[in-house]
């Protein structure tokens, strides 16, 4: 891996500008940044990331941008290329591991700075995004710091689209995480993206590419929590993205979740938070009593009984969320979009610690 930019660490705070002398010393304070955007065919997202990320408000002196491009097969590439910068230096490089991981590591190799901050091509940030995350890397003395994850729907976007962002934001569909719900900042097990000191590589690694299966973002803030080192929520920190607009794809995202969590489990042989592991019980139930139902009119009746509860449950806060967003024909909506999470993770979580060990494939461990 590559030393940082030039003689600098990571010291100091960033400051408000003042007379000219203090702001160029101020600026030399300031670790160098190095955002890396892993892309794949994103023609149609890439361009107005790249625009938030120069339109920052931390000294464009202090800041390269490194995207990693998949191999696109659209214009994604060129975008980039041709994409005016200004004073930040920009580079685009190739990934032919095509994956996220594999990005992501081409990425963090190449990154000059002594602070890697990760945007993805669909994010959307604020002009003070990596300056607010660079504050609290210093602050907190942490070792990865994030924010807020929002999911926004888009201005004509659909019904279910917007029932989705719901329950992208609530207890029921995401548990106790954090970064979803934002209600306070410190100490958490993961963060959405992550503005990594540089050092932190060197002592747990890059990204896994030997598990393509696997939540990235889970395993690496596990091992540097392992490491004794710190993974800090800034609440007031906010990165928002257009989620999903059917409810396909979005089964499909909560499917590769789900997988991502076993993968996990797998790997380190355990689980990163509780609330995973109840979800897993709960479907884990429904699905023995299920098996049981035909022989045991015990199993049927506890069958009908826990997926009822479940359904009315499910039902009286979608209900409660649609009033609250004064949508109440969004409640059906609602009520697929929790189900489609709960369900269609478990999926992904059981279908993954049950197929057949393909070393190379599937992991190594």
């Amino acid at each position: 891996m590559r030393a940082g930019h030039g003689s600098d660490t990571i010291r100091g705070k960033p400051k408000a500008a003042g007379r000219a002398s203090d702001d160029v010393a101020s600026r030399r304070e300031m670790p160098f940044v190095s955002v890396i955007v892993v892309a794949r065919d994103e023609e149609a997202s890439i361009g107005s990331c790249l625009a938030r990320l120069v339109a920052q408000d931390y000294p464009a002196d202090r800041l390269e941008i490194i995207v990693a491009d998949g191999m696109s097969t659209d214009r994604t590439r060129e975008v980039v290329e041709g994409f005016p910068a200004g004073e930040i230096p920009l580079r685009v490089l190739p990934n032919p591991g095509l994956g996220r991981t594999q990005g992501l590591n081409v990425a963090v190799r190449a990154a000059r700075g002594d602070v890697i901050a990760r945007v993805d091509a669909r994010t959307l940030i604020g002009s003070d995004y990596v300056s607010r995350c660079v504050d609290t890397l210093l602050n907190t003395g942490s070792d990865n710091v994030g924010g807020v994850q929002r999911a926004i729907a888009s201005v004509d976007g659909s019904p279910m689209q917007r029932a989705i962002a719901i329950s992208l934001a609530h207890p029921l569909g995401v548990g106790g995480a954090q970064f979803r719900l934002g209600r306070r900042s410190g100490c958490v097990d993961t963060v959405y993206l992550g503005c990594f000191r540089r050092d932190v590589f060197e002592r747990v690694g890059l990204f896994d590419e030997g598990a393509p299966i696997i939540s990235e973002d889970t395993d690496i803030n596990y091992r540097i929590r392992k490491s004794g080192g710190k993974v800090y929520l800034d609440n007031e920190i906010m990165a928002s993205y257009v989620p999903r607009d059917n409810l396909k794809d979005f089964w499909r995202l909560y499917v590769r979740y789900g997988g991502g969590k076993a993968g996990f489990l797998l790997k380190h042989r355990t689980l990163a938070a509780p609330r995973q592991l109840a979800l897993a019980a709960f479907v884990a139930a429904l699905g023995v009593l299920a098996l049981l139902s035909p022989f045991s009119r015990l199993g049927w009746q506890l069958f009908l009984g826990l997926l009822g509860v479940y359904a009315l449950g499910n039902l009286l806060v979608s209900t409660s969320a649609a009033l609250r967003a004064a949508k109440p024909s969004l409640l059906p909506y609602l009520a697929l979009a929790f189900a489609c999470i709960h369900f269609g993770w478990a999926f992904g979580f059981f279908r993954r610690l049950t197929q057949r060990q393909r070393p190379g494939k599937y992991w190594k461990y």
